[in-house]
């Protein structure tokens, strides 16, 4: 029998990677993990560390701005962008560190790598062996190719925490969960920011009435928002940024200091050599069956680099399903997306998990409950009274078929909604379970009790109760 060099090579050093080492490792396999420069990944570098942090400074300025409402003297504080980056990259050192302990045991290389073969690569030229492998290279921002563009030159999510000062007038040309958390961002440290979207509105893959509260939100912090429009052009007038987008039959025209391009994701599959090891893939991401194996059954690849859901928490989800399927290979266990959260981290957020109420329709007869924030005593108190937790029911039980959430908090809300669905608890296993009070968790009870006073069960228990009560009367 071969002996080769590792029994698990990951090829990519982000969450899906680290994940894996650790895992792999820890189940006692020899393992190299491999990335061309650094560890970590587009989501600490140029992703959810970064963005998260921002998004917290611009709060800090936001909230600064509205103290009046609080009793306290407003404030108009003024961003020193380099201080801001500089705080950015700090919390990116410290999650860094955080995660060396990914890598204990484990062989960490950086270079560049190539596949020879099914079980054999080179190492920057170095001949190596593997008895398996998983791919977890990640994915890059797309980048149109428009007249003008390269020319006037752009940012996106890899430079844009790297400013050393603010832009007057930002233009965003893309709707989707990036470019509304980067545009709210700027636009409260005090740009000018208009969101230009090819769709009909942003975040075109939410529940329509999440879409338009996270539209509202994004006015209310003076963005403007242009939808149906796409870039066609762009071109400098001066100091000046031109998008040129066409709307209906005609074109129209933003201006601004610089461009954020937030068109989504592309995934990171050339220049590995993957034909060598007769793995298949396409612009669309490396192709994969249900157990994440690829055309070559040593090889599996995991998160963005598949393609479907682009969330650094799938990628760990992915880590899971590939190395046990590659350790223990009896009895092999599929990917399953039906209980998946993800949030988009506007203020108010805005959580999803499982179907949308239009998507639960094709399917059967369904009961919507919708519970506003203002209603949750600790939204109140906080003045985070902007929102609304819909829930999307079976017609005739309290099956959790999606929940979607415009609120504070929103994100932490779906862990409770997605072990309920994870494990078939239903929505009684919300209601009946104490919650502390005052929380933003108590408004997820509030609406699951709402939906218990309008369920079958509850009909059914008046059914029984009231000729008890006529004999006691």
């Amino acid at each position: 029998m071969a002996r080769y060099t590792y029994d698990i090579t990951i090829i990519g050093g982000g969450s899906g990677g680290l994940t894996a080492a650790r895992l792999a490792q820890s189940l006692g396999a020899r393992v190299a993990l491999i990335d061309k420069e650094r560890l970590g990944g587009d989501c600490l570098h140029y992703g959810c560390v970064p963005s998260k942090s921002l998004i917290h400074v611009a709060k800090v300025v936001q909230q600064a701005r509205h103290a009046a409402q609080l009793g306290l003297a407003a404030a108009e504080l003024t961003p020193d962008m380099a201080k801001v980056t500089a705080y950015v990259q700090g919390v990116i050192e410290r999650a860094a560190q955080a995660e060396t302990t990914y890598t204990e045991g484990v062989d960490v290389r950086l270079g560049a790598f190539e596949f020879r073969s099914a079980h054999e690569f080179t190492l920057n030229g170095v001949p190596l062996s593997s008895q398996s492998f998983i791919v977890a290279t990640g994915s890059r921002p797309v980048v149109p190719r428009v007249e003008g563009l390269a020319e006037a030159g752009f940012l996106s999510n890899e430079q844009a925490f790297d400013l050393m000062r603010l832009p007057k007038t930002l233009t965003v040309v893309g709707g989707g969960p990036i470019g509304v958390e980067l545009a709210q961002a700027f636009a409260r440290l005090g740009a000018q920011v208009t969101i230009v979207q090819g769709a009909d509105r942003v975040l075109p893959r939410e529940d329509p009435e999440v879409a338009q509260a996270v539209a509202q939100s994004l006015e209310r912090d003076g963005i403007s928002i242009i939808t149906g429009a796409r870039m066609q052009r762009v071109r400098r007038d001066g100091d000046q940024k031109v998008v040129v987008a066409k709307q209906g039959d005609g074109e129209i025209e933003i201006r601004g200091d610089e461009i954020l391009i937030a068109l989504g994701r592309s995934p990171n599959a050339e220049g590995l050599n993957l034909e060598a090891a007769g793995v298949k893939y396409d612009a669309k991401g490396i192709k994969v069956d249900d157990y994440l194996q690829t055309a070559t059954s040593n090889i599996s690849a995991i998160g963005d680099v598949i393609g479907g859901y682009l969330f650094s928490h799938v990628a760990a989800y992915h880590a899971g399903v590939a190395v046990r399927n590659i350790l223990v290979p009896v009895g092999k266990k599929k990917v399953a997306y039906d209980v998946l959260p993800w949030v988009t981290f506007t203020d108010p957020e805005a959580a999803r998990i499982g179907l949308t109420e239009e998507e639960a329709m094709q399917k059967g007869a369904v009961r919507v409950i919708r519970f506003p924030y203002s209603e949750i005593d600790r939204a109140q108190a906080e003045a985070e009274t902007h929102g609304f937790i819909k829930l999307v029911l079976g017609a005739k039980n309290d099956d959790i078929l999606g929940a979607h959430i415009v609120g504070a908090r929103g994100g932490e809300l779906l862990a409770e909604i997605a072990l309920a669905m994870k494990y078939k608890l239903g929505l009684d296993a919300i209601f009946s379970t104490t919650h502390a009070y005052p929380t933003y968790t108590t408004g997820l009870q509030q609406a699951a009790f709402e939906a218990y006073l309008e369920s079958e069960s509850i009909k059914s228990a008046r059914k029984i109760i009231r000729p008890v009560l006529s004999l006691r009367g």
